[in-house]
């Protein structure tokens, strides 16, 4: 969402330097833009999407702390684990829920940075990019918490 914005940005500052007004887009739509994106955007920071519909993104945790993470996950959004292979480093895990399956697949990089790739097939044809985003964000929260608020000693 962010590299959509920024590149209605660079293409609108392009087309109102060259003189053609005919079509050019206020400075104020595409701030309006960039700014309604910026929500989802920031949650979703560093995780790209193909197009065949997969998910990647690359924690700063070793393999076995993003399974784990993947795990409470699952079962936070009560995704039933259906099948889980391992091969050399790499983890393969296999869910399922309503109309939905699961692949994730990790990667580790080096010992203390894995790559995580999500595929969620929609009734066997589609993919589904919202839910893998929101898995994903999910696991993120439980390896990177939220600093807790404290209150202030005086």
């Amino acid at each position: 969402m962010v590299r959509v914005a920024l590149l209605v940005l660079a293409l609108a500052s392009a087309l109102s330097c060259s003189g053609c007004a005919a079509i050019a887009i206020p400075p104020a739509a595409v701030g309006a833009a960039a700014v309604s994106g910026s929500a989802g955007g920031l949650v979703r920071a560093g995780t790209e999407y193909t197009m065949a519909g997969a998910a990647y993104r690359t924690f700063s945790s070793p393999v076995k702390d993003v399974y784990e993470a993947v795990h409470e996950t699952f079962q936070k959004l009560e995704i039933t684990p259906t099948n889980e292979s391992f091969d050399g480093a790499d983890v393969t895990i296999h869910g399922a829920a309503i109309d939905r399956k699961f692949t994730v697949k990790l990667d580790p990089i080096t010992p203390a940075l894995t790559r995580m790739k999500l595929v969620v097939s929609q009734h066997g044809i589609g993919k589904d990019r919202a839910t893998a985003g929101e898995i994903i964000s999910q696991v993120e929260q439980r390896l990177h918490p939220p600093p807790s608020a404290s209150p202030l000693n005086d």
